[in-house]
């Protein structure tokens, strides 16, 4: 929601308080009150409020509608009515103000704050479009150009600004309508015939057209116009011809006169000058132009940039002319600045012409432009110091630094801090917006960085998406703790990538100098270690260095390491949770759980696999083995006979990106040739709303057959009017909410909510973390339909599922 100063105009003070706490509710703020017209007035050029809610009835000699006509002409403040008229002749005075909106009483408050938002983005669209034309007519005018249009069927022709190209004389109105025949007189006729076919003919063609043609002007001289236009088709008002057209006389002079610099000098490549005997620039060819981006008439008559007192110090002129006065010539290395201000590198070769009388009358100038080969020398010894993306030091150019920053700290006795810096779920960014997008992350990263530090620090891109910054002459620790906070802060702001808003975090470990390493490698390994720690800890925040955390990272790697290993070496395990429905206590379903079989440890459950998983990012293999077994296990189930029934199976937030779960679902059920619908795929509430990655999903998911359910329902943050337009089946109450059924009233509050809620999006409800009896009757008694828990069945291996269906009193639901 865009927030806004919104003034109220309103004669009936109940209705205008009422309408002014609406708005505070809904995030406005209240620019004035007022109830008559003549208040309006006074105050809007003092308040200037964004928009203005008008009631038409109001106090004074003036309604609503004559006090908005009263505004400036260029007023852009939004004006909305508020009103209970809706005759004709009201809305015909109210249209003719143009307003931004007009609500009728009664309206509700979605209508208002709809009507207000819409006005906003239409004022911007405005003051947009305002601006582009002034723009455009500036640009125009700086360029010399005249817009100009032809009517095919009136043949009149219009050209704005006629004077500019000395044409204005043959208007034949007040309108600036020209005399087309008059015009055309003036036209060469082989050139009319261009005109004539690219814009004045029934056939000019609708794409754009250019022609550059000539006309005699009354004192006998040729003057060439460029014309550019593109036919505009109309249904009723006949075809029109639009363009610009501009004097281009003096163009034409230049190309000939550059026509003829090139014919002289084309037999070299080199930049060539002749100088008079002052040394200034007599002429000079197109590859000096090119080389120093300087025209033929910003040289001539001056002395060229390559004896210019900016680019050649004082002695080298002097060392130049004094050579060129003994022995008639000069050669030499110089290095000047061309009109971009670059530099250039250049042999200059400068020989005298003399006179009869022996004296020089001119200078030829023959130039080389060594400017590449010296560019080339400096980006290998940029590339060996510098990150090209980021323009920040690389590896190699930090550790250097960081060395030397010790020897100074040690030397001077100051404390140095060193940041080792990883971006949150960088990964992430490449693989679903691609590298090009990752790259340009990392550029504005890295600017952000950059602005947080003084001058004297140093931060370098290290390697992939893990930076350092470098802090020298600490006085106290925590002043290393403020700059991690100020990169954090900064790193945080969106990025607009591809018009998209990104937001990245990041996870910062801090190593000191002395106490944590007095070398560089030591130093690095302990602020690495600490990032770790950082990431560990939930990312998006910085931790110091301490000697437990070697032993802690070392024990996380081992885990992933370890679970990696599982997941190669067939430990993971799936076992399966009865959901019974409460109705007739018939069996649902199941839920899937993971199970890691450890070798040395035994059965771990879930809360020892998936957090480690998301960390390391196995996440996703792991997934895709759950799913994949799942579906193994639902065919050998079939297989045996029993009967059908649906299998629920958690997904993660990061399958759901890049079409990853959909590929992981197509192959499992096509690989066990199961049916689609007897799966259910389990999401949290977080994953379902807002990421159009995730939406696809859920509407793939259905089209598939697949069935969604929302996990953990009530933890959460859930948009109900977003919820409402999921392709979701059923909601699955957190057994958070559970466990004090049915005594603790707070939780007997919730579960009827959330029941409440689903039943009227048409959802099932499912009650996880059945304890009780007791539980399973309130659930039941308040029309929940499947519960899931210890009270029915801990989670069972597969072959124990065979018996616990073939034996349950209450059968499968049909």
């Amino acid at each position: 929601m865009r927030a806004a100063r919104v003034a109220v105009v309103e004669d009936e003070r109940v209705v205008a308080y009422h309408l002014s706490q609406q708005l505070k509710r809904m995030g406005y703020t209240i620019a004035f009150m007022a109830s008559s017209g003549k208040q309006v007035l006074e105050r809007m050029a003092e308040q200037q409020p964004d928009v203005i809610l008008m009631d038409i009835s109001i106090d004074g000699d003036m309604d609503g509608i004559e006090t908005v006509s009263r505004f400036a002409p260029d007023s852009m403040i939004p004006v909305i009515y508020l009103t209970a008229y809706s005759e004709e002749e009201t809305l015909s005075r109210a249209r003719q103000t143009k307003p931004f909106g007009y609500l009728l009483k009664p309206f509700s408050e979605r209508e208002l704050h709809a009507t207000i938002q819409m006005a906003m983005e239409r004022k911007d669209v405005e003051i947009s479009l305002r601006e582009s034309r002034e723009h455009l007519n500036l640009a125009l005018d700086a360029a010399g150009m005249s817009p100009w249009e032809f009517s095919l069927q009136e043949r009149r022709l219009r050209i704005s600004g006629a004077d500019r190209i000395e044409l204005s004389a043959l208007a034949e109105n007040d309108d600036g309508d020209l005399d087309i025949q008059a015009v055309m007189h003036m036209v060469p006729r082989e050139d009319r015939r261009m005109l004539h076919t690219n814009f004045l003919g029934d056939t000019a063609a609708d794409k754009v057209a250019g022609l550059d043609f000539r006309r005699r002007t009354q004192d006998g001289k040729v003057q060439w116009l460029r014309a550019q236009g593109r036919r505009r088709r109309s249904d009723g008002m006949g075809d029109k011809i639009v363009g610009v057209i501009r004097d281009v006389t003096a163009t034409k002079a230049e190309e000939e006169r550059r026509r003829q610099a090139a014919t002289i000098f084309e037999a070299t490549r080199e930049g060539l000058l002749i100088l008079d005997k002052d040394f200034r620039v007599v002429t000079a060819n197109p590859g000096y132009q090119e080389m120093t981006g300087y025209s033929e008439d910003d040289l001539l008559g001056k002395r060229p940039a390559v004896l210019d007192s900016l680019a050649v110090d004082e002695d080298t002129q002097v060392r130049i002319v004094d050579s060129l006065l003994e022995t008639g010539q000069w050669r030499g290395d110089l290095h000047t600045r061309g009109k971009d201000g670059g530099v250039i590198y250049l042999f200059a070769n400068i020989i005298a012409l003399k006179s009869e009388a022996g004296q020089a009358a001119h200078y030829v100038v023959a130039c080389s432009d060594l400017t590449a080969i010296r560019k080339a020398e400096k980006d290998l010894q940029y590339l060996a110091h510098f990150n090209r993306l980021t323009g920040l030091p690389n590896r190699a150019l930090a550790t250097d630094r960081l060395e030397h920053a010790i020897t100074r700290c040690r030397r001077e006795r100051h404390k140095l801090a060193l940041l080792f810096i990883d971006l949150d779920d960088f990964k992430r960014i490449n693989d679903t917006l691609g590298h090009r997008a990752g790259d340009e992350v990392l550029k504005l990263a890295a600017e952000r960085m950059r602005k947080q530090i003084r001058n004297m620090d140093t931060v370098a891109r290290f390697a992939g998406d893990e930076f350092m910054v470098i802090l020298e002459r600490i006085d106290e620790v925590e002043n290393a703790a403020a700059v991690a906070r100020k990169l954090i802060g900064a790193l945080a702001k969106p990025m607009l990538i591809e018009g998209r808003n990104i937001s990245i975090g990041a996870s910062i470990g801090i190593g000191i100098y002395p106490s944590d390493g007095q070398d560089q490698d030591t130093l690095i390994q302990a602020a690495d270690t600490a990032m770790y720690a950082a990431k560990n800890a939930g990312r998006n925040g910085f931790t110091f260095y301490s000697a437990q955390m070697t032993e802690q990272v070392r024990n996380v790697m081992l885990r992933e390491q370890e679970l990696r290993e599982a997941l190669r070496s067939n430990q993971l395990r799936l076992h399966f949770q009865p959901q019974i429905r409460l109705s007739d206590t018939a069996i649902e379903g199941v839920e899937a759980l993971i199970r890691w079989q450890h070798p040395e440890k035994g059965l771990l459950a879930a809360g020892d696999v998936i957090p480690i998983a998301e960390r390391s990012e196995l996440i996703v293999d792991i997934g895709e083995w759950v799913l994949m077994e799942a579906c193994r296990q639902i065919a050998e189930w079939q297989a045996m006979g029993l009967p059908r029934f649906r299998v629920a199976v958690n997904a993660s937030a990061v399958q759901m990106r890049d079409g990853r779960l959909l590929r992981a679902i197509d192959a499992a059920i096509k690989t066990h040739g199961i049916v689609p619908g007897i799966l259910e795929i389990e999401i949290t509430e977080s994953v379902s709303q807002d990421d159009p990655d995730s939406i696809a999903t859920l509407i793939a998911l259905q089209r598939m057959g697949v069935s969604v359910s929302i996990d953990d329902f009530g933890v959460g943050y859930s948009c109900l009017s977003s919820l409402k337009k999921l392709p979701i089946q059923r909601l699955k109450i957190d057994r958070a909410f559970i466990k004090g059924l049915p005594e603790d009233r707070n939780d007997v509050m919730i579960a009827e909510t959330i029941i409440a809620i689903a039943h009227r999006l048409n959802l099932d409800v499912v009650a996880e973390g059945i304890e009780t009896a007791e539980q399973a009757d309130f659930l039941r008694r308040n029309n929940c339909e499947v519960a899931q828990g210890f009270h029915y069945s801990r989670p069972l291996p597969a072959d124990a599922v065979v018996a616990f269906v073939r034996n349950w009193p209450g059968g499968v639901a049909s």
